[in-house]
């Protein structure tokens, strides 16, 4: 039986899970850590003292492997975690990249504060091609859809600001380099003024990962945090009634 561990700083994760769930059988063990998000904010030292909490925990669950569902924590603490833990990490990042590379035209990167701060993706896509790779911190994204806002004008004014370069300049491929910011893709792409090649990571990761898969799914969830927005975020994303168990790390 395929045991797979999911984790990301708080629900953004939950769109990976989904999109695994949907193509692949398996038991999984989602944790997100939205009492303390944003990730994005926090220092390098403070995302991999995280990050190695949440695997902490979920290593008594005797997890096959683990999905890396948060940019941020993939950008900045992946290499910790795989010298601290015997297991193979599958970053949503390089899922990102690989996506990239396969579709033509330059790179226009959404992502939060730390992960713009590793420049992951401008050095793995312009080391690895010919493009052209522009990244900006969409610092406020986060903090909007733990909320639960997805519309609006505050929102779209933010969009706006964020995506101006890539208004300006046509670019022909976005990336979603955050796994919050696909609950506000049809926000972002509504304040486009071409049409472009939005990527979405998991999309790519859902299709690429091969397993030995179960006959069914089970899944049990956890959140640092388990107010009521929380839970209905969650069931919403994942279609179905979700029971949210609390954590402490």
């Amino acid at each position: 039986m395929t045991r797979i561990g999911v984790f990301d700083s708080g629900i953004g994760g939950v769109n990976v899970l989904k999109k695994l769930m949907d193509r692949h059988k398996a038991t999984y063990f989602y944790l997100g850590d939205n009492k303390r998000i944003p990730y994005g904010s926090k220092s390098k030292d403070q995302i991999i003292e995280y990050s190695n909490q949440i695997v902490n925990f979920l290593e008594k669950y005797k997890i096959d492997f683990y999905v890396v569902a948060c940019n941020t924590i993939a950008a900045n603490a992946l290499n910790d975690l795989k010298k601290n833990f015997d297991k193979k990490f599958i970053p949503v990042t390089e899922m990102g990249v690989k996506a990239c590379l396969e579709n033509e035209g330059d790179v226009f990167v959404l992502a939060t504060k730390a992960t713009v701060a590793t420049h992951y993706y401008k050095k793995e896509i312009e080391s690895r091609s010919n493009k052209k790779v522009t990244e900006v911190a969409a610092l406020k994204f986060v903090d909007f859809i733990e909320e639960g806002i997805d519309s609006g004008d505050e929102l779209d004014f933010a969009i706006k600001e964020y995506i101006k370069e890539a208004n300006d300049k046509k670019i022909e491929n976005i990336v979603l380099g955050c796994t919050h910011y696909p609950m506000i893709k049809d926000q972002i792409e509504k304040n486009l003024t071409y049409k472009a090649n939005i990527i979405d990571p998991a999309d790519y990761l859902s299709q690429k990962i091969s397993f030995l898969e179960n006959d069914k799914t089970d899944l049990e969830i956890f959140m640092t945090d388990t107010k009521p927005i929380t839970k209905n975020m969650v069931s919403k994303i994942l279609g179905m009634d979700v029971t949210i168990n609390k954590v402490i790390l």
